[in-house]
């Protein structure tokens, strides 16, 4: 069973990595040995997630069509995660994740015309894979790890207006907004081993993308309805991340991240390895 969940989770890692990189080192951040299977729960809250200004294309009922640049955030993004590693050796581990993101809000700024909308829950999956690149008698090592996160099809709900505090409804627009998201990550990071605490920092790329497509329809049949699209991606590519592992024995372990730069963001994971 070990050897077929380890050869499934190879090839959609190798499937996945032919087409992007990634991030994180997954949970918890130090390797499990060859043939371990370790499973955990983690949750992450995105504080703040810039994204660089972006065009958005706008076609109205009446068949004219015009385009504004405009910025965005997310904030307050939670994921909550279950995770299953295997170690195909010793020196290289894969792994999945699924879940739930939920709780985010979406702030988008335009001069004069600036609005937020909530991000509803929606399912969320993630694939990678972790490398010991060096790993030293004395407890150093050096981990390289990679993932790609995504979802699609999630709804944005309930925009308000920051200059009037008057949500759409109020101002007679009926509002029918989804997003699609991939975050692809790359991360080098240095550990030492201390006993049952490993602490670790790194450093890698980041590259998030949004697609977004929507519909307002005003409740003036004058007006109509109108069409919104656009994509756009993080501001900042550069990641920074510092975290630990406890070992907290009968094969249990618990992870906690801090990312910064493309995100503020930070992780708490409980693992159990058999």
């Amino acid at each position: 069973m070990k050897r077929l969940l380890a050869v499934m989770l190879a090839s959609v890692v190798m499937f996945v990595g032919g087409v992007v990189f990634a991030q994180e080192l997954g949970n918890p951040a130090k390797l499990i040995g060859k043939g371990q299977i370790d499973v955990g729960l983690q949750g992450t809250l995105v504080i703040k997630q810039s994204f660089s200004d972006y065009t958005l294309d706008r076609s109205f009922a009446n068949g004219s069509s015009d385009s504004s640049r405009v910025g965005a955030d997310f904030e307050d993004d939670a994921y909550y995660m279950a995770t299953i590693t295997y170690g195909v050796l010793d020196r290289l581990n894969v792994f999945a994740r699924l879940g739930l993101a939920d709780g985010g809000k979406w702030l988008d700024y335009q001069a004069g015309n600036n609005w937020k909308g909530k991000l509803e829950s929606n399912f969320v999956w993630a694939l990678g894979a972790k490398f010991d690149a060096v790993k030293l008698d004395n407890g150093f090592g050096v981990v390289m790890g990679a993932q790609y996160l995504r979802y699609d099809n999630r709804k944005v709900k309930d925009w308000r207006s920051e200059e009037t505090g008057q949500s759409a409804s109020q101002l007679g627009w009926s509002t029918n907004d989804s997003i699609d998201y991939w975050q692809a990550d790359f991360v080098v990071s240095t550990l030492w081993t201390i006993g049952a605490f490993t602490p670790y920092v790194g450093a890698g790329y980041s590259y998030s993308k949004v697609n977004y497509d929507g519909q307002w329809t005003s409740q003036d049949p004058r007006i109509g309805w109108i069409n919104y699209d656009s994509s756009f991606e993080n501001s900042n590519k550069f990641s920074g991340l510092v975290g630990f592992d406890v070992d907290l024995g009968d094969h249990f372990k618990i992870n906690a991240q801090g990312t910064f730069i493309t995100r503020t963001a930070v992780t708490l994971g409980l693992s159990y390895c058999f």
